[in-house]
């Protein structure tokens, strides 16, 4: 009985795990060291911000660079010129757009949408290894009691966009890096002896 309890209990865990593997999710922490290949340098400058949100430019670059701090294969610098590559892009629109609404058309849940543009240059031969063009990402939030509560809610559900926004290139930069290297791209740096440099943070700001 004990065993079948056991097999029950497991059955979720095995079930979440074959789907992030079909959905070709994975971590690269997990990976092997030797499958990580040579340490990188990578610059990330505040990205220009076309949209009325303040400070949304520097919590993108915060989250990102949050993300990115646990890779042992990238070394965040705090300039170009010290950089293997330079992650750059745009904050190109932020909308609110209602969900869904009561009988009396009043909207009871919004969205917030988060649209950007970003690149990946190799500084060596300033060629784009890799480009998003209007690249967007959604998230739900809910009308509160009052409109300072639903603008609590409509913040939340912006710091919750910038940090998928931040996984998302985590996971993506090092298949670019490891293509980039599969076909003859630049092997970057020897692993660091010394402590990896730190980059210069953006100012946090209370979100």
């Amino acid at each position: 009985m004990a065993r079948n309890s056991l097999s029950l209990r497991l059955l979720p865990l095995l079930l979440l795990l074959l789907t992030m593997a079909g959905c070709g999710y994975y971590n690269p922490n997990m990976l092997p060291d030797e499958e990580l290949g040579p340490q990188v340098r990578l610059y990330v400058p505040v990205w220009p911000n076309s949209t009325n949100e303040l400070n949304l430019e520097t919590n993108i670059r915060n989250a990102i660079s949050d993300w990115l701090m646990q890779s042992k294969r990238i070394t965040l610098v705090g300039s170009q010129a010290e950089a293997d590559y330079v992650l750059n892009g745009t904050v190109t629109s932020v909308s609110y757009p209602g969900l869904s609404y009561d009988i009396t058309d009043t909207a009871k849940s919004l969205k917030a949408v988060l649209t950007v543009n970003y690149t990946v240059k190799e500084v060596a031969t300033n060629r784009i290894l890799w480009q998003m063009n209007g690249y967007s990402l959604e998230e739900t939030y809910n009308l509160g009691g009052s409109t300072a509560q639903t603008d609590v809610n409509k913040r939340q559900a912006l710091q919750t966009l910038t940090d998928k926004l931040g996984e998302q290139i985590y996971i993506r930069l090092f298949r670019v890096l490891s293509k980039n290297r599969r076909h003859g791209g630049m092997e970057g740096t020897a692993p660091a002896t010394a402590p990896r440099p730190a980059m210069t943070p953006a100012p946090r700001l209370n979100r």
